[in-house]
């Protein structure tokens, strides 16, 4: 891991900030439950600040020793589709028109710095699989988020939380799961599907209800193998969804840096991972 400062996190949120159109609506928002561009967006700077802090996975990028698949369909007892994998690149014939992983931040509509754009440029290109092309899985990710009605909403996102980690788990018995959840501990927030109503938030307690939850009641995997997450991430964020801009939280109740669920203590936590599990043993 190297000491290259991770941001994810400002990406993310300055994404956020931007509004758009969720399906044939002419209203713009900044957040809607029905979309998941959010969680894409949040899974794709998970794979960025890898390539950028993680050496071993960026060597392996370097090599053509991997790739991502959005959406990809993840066939178990019960079949899960995942935001983005990392897996395993399929052989196939050079193709021009292939999609990269820098192709995907047009594709999301990912808002970069100047500098951050040079940062990407600067990485080696990742393929993009098709869903029919994914072989070996070696890292799912999904990001999940909790905008309002913080307290009602912790049993569903509890129950997918834990869900996708013990399918992906079943799924592919040897590959790395994260999961990385999104909190909102802005004061109030419009929410699209109720009538644009003002839904008002007592903070810092709600988010904490639910970052308390996510630390408490989401098993690791060192204690259950075959169900708990191998890294968990949380980032807290201000986001009203009244057009103002989305704000990273760094103060109570987001996690500090000593606290195993930070953002970049998750990255070290994944890149330890993946070099235990898949750097070749002659690197």
């Amino acid at each position: 891991m190297s000491t290259t400062k991770p941001s994810g996190p400002q990406i993310l949120a300055r994404t956020m900030s931007v509004a758009r159109s969720i399906g044939k609506s002419t209203k713009k928002w900044q957040y809607h439950s029905r979309s998941d561009h959010h969680s894409k967006v949040a899974c794709w700077c998970v794979v960025f600040d890898m390539l950028e802090c993680c050496d071993v996975f960026r060597r392996d990028a370097t090599d053509g020793a991997v790739s991502v698949a959005v959406n990809h369909l993840m066939t178990g007892p019960i079949n899960k589709t995942l935001d983005l994998v990392v897996c395993r690149p399929t052989p196939r014939k050079a193709d021009a028109r292939r999609k990269t992983f820098q192709d995907l931040a047009k594709t999301f509509q990912i808002v970069l710095s100047e500098e951050d754009s040079q940062r990407l440029d600067s990485l080696p290109s990742v393929a993009v699989e098709e869903k029919d092309d994914v072989s070996e899985v070696l890292v799912a990710l999904e990001a999940k988020a909790c905008m309002t009605k913080h307290s009602g909403s912790i049993p569903r996102l509890h129950a997918e939380i834990l869900a996708t980690g013990f399918l992906a788990k079943q799924a592919v018995r040897s590959c790395l799961t994260v999961s990385y959840t999104v909190i909102n501990a802005a004061p109030h927030f419009i929410t699209p599907s109720e009538g644009h109503k003002k839904n008002l938030h007592n903070q810092p307690t709600d988010a904490k209800s639910v970052i308390d939850m996510i630390v408490k009641g989401i098993p690791s995997a060192t204690s259950f193998p075959h169900l708990g997450y191998d890294a968990v991430g949380i980032t807290v964020i201000e986001c009203r969804n009244d057009g103002s801009p989305v704000e990273l939280v760094d103060t109570t109740p987001a996690p500090t840096t000593k606290d195993f669920f930070h953002y970049q203590r998750m990255l070290q936590t994944v890149c330890s991972e993946y070099r235990s599990r898949f750097s070749s043993p002659n690197r």
